[in-house]
């Protein structure tokens, strides 16, 4: 179990299909253990490499070689990557790059495109994802396919990345011209997972897009916390682009704090794979790094689960703990939602829970989201 307690199989369902999650240890707490199986599903479903090699945009599944090598068709592909240098891979941009091909893969790769990572520099074109999902559909030879994956829930700007929503991913039919007809997409929620990082036991499931509409990525797990897999057919002639103007959307930004478990908190005692944290002394059960906060009104999240009689203070507090700017007492379990208003821009600011008695408590912390008030 993890920090919402539901029971952790080794295997997910994909249309009703029995598939098991990756075991190899490599980016394996995030999205990427039901990315891979689903790629290798697809894949030796279209018989890819046998014959003529498949594109593969983004340097991904090199780190998964152990998983090709079960079938060694799988290893003949082309791999496009901007940035990363490795022996057989084409450091070119996909959006210059112009061969055709029937099979292209691309795992969670065209969303930092024009955004802050990987060497990419943001380019201020929150819509270059979809630019290279339309690239994608244009690089495919007729009658070609793809799978391409994103993380999706609720619109999000997290600098590095853009996180899809519904209304961002129907641009790609009604601005960027990609056929409706032509992409057939499927969703997936992440439900719960163990609290560490070496290959830990996750639970996700098949879900309808509206169920994604609040998910946010990095919270209250690490990374994505829903993806949606777009499989694109090539239905029609290449897409001519479009004049650069951007649509209407309203995009959140990334949140300060998204979770006790993996943003950037000390926790003295740690926690267990179930994320309760032991409390049994006077002190701070977990708090935060120092943080700089403008002037301007902020929402706090919480989520707590108490077993024992433990007396507990949740509170935000500035100047490495000499000006108190909010606080509240924690009792037994329960969600709130607090607003926090602040007039002066607050520098080593730090939210962290300190514990007044000698109690012997465990704690679990399902959520802790601080971010600023839209």
């Amino acid at each position: 179990m993890g920090i919402a307690g539901l029971e952790l199989l080794d295997y997910f369902l994909v249309d009703r299909e029995p598939v098991a999650y990756n075991q190899l240890p490599y980016g394996n707490c995030s999205e990427r253990t039901i990315e891979i199986p689903i790629a290798l599903r697809f894949l030796k479903a279209q018989k890819a490499g046998i014959g003529e090699p498949y594109l593969e945009i983004g340097n991904v599944l090199a780190n998964y070689e152990a998983l090709l090598e079960q079938d060694a068709a799988l290893a003949n592909r082309i791999v496009l990557d901007k940035f990363e240098e490795a022996p057989g891979v084409l450091n070119v941009d996909l959006m210059e790059y112009d061969g055709k091909h029937s099979l292209i893969l691309c795992l969670s790769t065209v969303e930092h495109v024009g955004q802050h990572a990987y060497g990419e520099q943001k380019s201020g074109d929150r819509e270059a994802p979809l630019r290279a999902i339309r690239q994608i559909y244009n690089l495919l030879a007729p009658g070609g396919t793809a799978l391409v994956t994103v993380p999706f829930g609720k619109l999000m700007d997290m600098g590095w990345l853009i996180q899809f929503s519904d209304a961002y991913l129907q641009l790609l039919t009604d601005k960027y011209g990609v056929p409706r007809e032509a992409a057939t997409i499927s969703y997936f929620r992440k439900q719960d997972m163990d609290m560490h990082l070496q290959t830990p036991p996750q639970c996700w499931i098949q879900c309808e897009k509206g169920e994604l509409t609040e998910t946010m990525f990095d919270s209250p797990f690490m990374f994505a916390n829903g993806i949606a897999v777009i499989r694109l057919r090539k239905v029609g002639p290449d897409i001519a682009p479009e004049l650069p103007e951007a649509s209407p959307l309203v995009y959140m930004p990334a949140p300060l704090i998204s979770s006790v478990y993996f943003s950037p908190f000390i926790r003295p005692a740690g926690f267990d794979k179930d994320g309760c944290f032991p409390a049994n002394r006077p002190g701070y059960p977990f708090y935060s790094h120092p943080l700089t906060l403008a002037p301007g009104s902020y929402v706090l999240k919480t989520s707590f689960d108490i077993e024992g009689s433990g007396e507990f203070t949740l509170e935000m507090v500035s100047d490495h703990g000499r000006r108190l700017l909010w606080s509240e007492r924690v009792a037994g379990s329960g969600e709130a939602v607090h607003r926090i208003v602040l007039d002066r821009e607050e520098r080593d600011a730090s939210l962290r829970l300190y514990q007044h008695n000698s109690a012997r408590s465990r704690l679990k912390v399902p959520c802790l989201l601080f971010m600023r008030d839209s």
